[in-house]
């Protein structure tokens, strides 16, 4: 019931949901920039992790940047970047994150929206949210 919730509210927010066991995933491109011969994106993912024997929801996010492609300090080349908030809705860790790619991109996405809408649903049917900084 909480899961089927969770799912039409990550739904609305626009993005790509996946449903794996007790795991839905979120995931949703900020912002994608293209030149010669490369590309690299801005990806927000959000893992969500009910638990009902303890009535919890698990909640991880990731702001990614890949690129691919001749890039102009280098040549061709694979880059990954991967940064996580940790315990906590720390918001000043994905706000400054997202400051820092916003020099190179430019989105307007609230992050703080995605974890107000599972702390909503998760209040409304008496969950507790659980921020954690890896799916384990």
């Amino acid at each position: 019931m909480v899961e089927e919730a969770l799912v039409k509210i990550v739904r609305e927010l626009g993005g790509e949901v996946e449903r794996r066991g007790d795991t839905i995933g979120f995931t949703r491109v900020l912002a994608e920039r293209r030149a010669f011969l490369s590309r690299k994106r801005l990806v927000y993912r959000a893992t969500i992790r009910v638990d009902e024997a303890k009535r919890e929801i698990h909640l991880t996010e990731s702001l990614t940047e890949t690129g691919s492609g001749l890039g102009p300090e280098s040549g061709f080349g694979f880059r990954t970047e991967t940064y996580k908030t940790g315990r906590g809705p720390r918001e000043g860790d994905i706000a400054e994150q997202s400051k820092l790619f916003g020099r190179t991109y430019s989105y307007t996405f609230d992050f703080s929206a995605v974890r107000g809408a599972i702390e909503r649903v998760a209040h409304d049917h008496g969950y507790a949210v659980r921020h954690h900084l890896s799916l384990r």
